[in-house]
């Protein structure tokens, strides 16, 4: 029984850290600073210290599930008060989502992950490229007749041809308007161009993912977390299939990970967190 006390507190405190997780998850991965009274009165019920519980808090959005393996008095809270401690938990989170040093934090790693600037190469006219391509031809010219005299008969008769043509293509190169150079402004233009998409893609998914304003995001969140959330059917009839426990209705098995979790959690943990979270929603501006 007590086993089973602790299985459903581990759930409920999953469920809690998910619907923090759904708000800001993908928004921040911060070195949390535990600080308040409030977060240490939380981690002295559970039986972990400062840094222990920011540990906790850390991997709790980064991995999406609270680490309870080291909370000692697991068995106390167990036997009681759940939702206070799952409310406790969203509060403290919430409460640090909104100081100053969240604040300072997630700008230092908005900026840090601010991509950096398209570096362009210079495009060359075509007489540049017809000056540079003439200066690497005859350098292959004459790099290849000073090769071909430490060869042997037979091998110079190969390479002669070789030579032919790249005589050939320096006469060729003589001519301003050659199609290659035409050819070779495109491939850089095209190439610097391509370079602009790029950094203006990886822009784009940075102001997506790190907003100046967050408070949007965790909105979106929010809404997110009452929308998977608000048909959970906590009546619902499980069954053990190869030692599994499912769902009877083979629809409830298709539902999202997070719903599952919130019929584990169970209908006053949920209740409490949407509770939180139309609350929270109410403070966004």
């Amino acid at each position: 029984m007590k086993q089973h006390s602790i299985k459903s507190l581990v759930i409920c405190l999953r469920i809690c850290i998910t619907a923090l997780i759904l708000c800001i998850l993908s928004l921040f991965l911060f070195s949390f600073v535990a600080t308040t009274k409030l977060g240490d009165d939380i981690w002295q019920q559970l039986g972990l210290n400062k840094q222990q519980g920011a540990e906790e808090i850390y991997r709790s959005f980064t991995g999406g599930y609270l680490n309870y393996y080291q909370a000692r008095n697991a068995k106390n809270i167990a036997s009681g008060n759940r939702v206070a401690v799952a409310k406790d938990l969203l509060a403290y989170a919430k409460q640090y989502v909104n100081s100053d040093a969240f604040k300072k934090e997630y700008e230092a790693e908005r900026k840090s992950a601010k991509p950096a600037e398209a570096e362009l190469k210079p495009i060359r006219t075509r007489a540049e490229i017809q000056k540079d391509e003439i200066a690497k031809m005859e350098k292959s010219v004459k790099e290849l007749e000073k090769n071909m005299k430490g060869m042997d008969a037979a091998m110079q008769k190969s390479m002669v041809t070789v030579l032919d043509m790249y005589k050939k293509m320096l006469k060729e190169y003589q001519d301003p308007n050659h199609e290659y150079f035409r050819g070779m402004m495109l491939m850089e233009k095209s190439d610097n161009e391509q370079r602009i998409r790029s950094y203006e893609e990886r822009l784009r998914n940075w102001e997506k993912n790190y907003p100046a304003n967050y408070s949007p995001v965790i909105k979106e969140r929010l809404q997110k977390f009452l929308e998977v959330t608000k048909d959970v059917d906590f009546s619902a009839e499980l069954k053990t299939s190869y030692n599994k426990r499912v769902f009877v209705n083979p629809a409830y098995e298709r539902k999202s990970t997070e719903w599952k979790q919130a019929f584990r959690a169970g209908k006053e943990v949920t209740t409490m967190a949407r509770e939180f979270a139309t609350q929270w929603l109410s403070e966004i501006k």
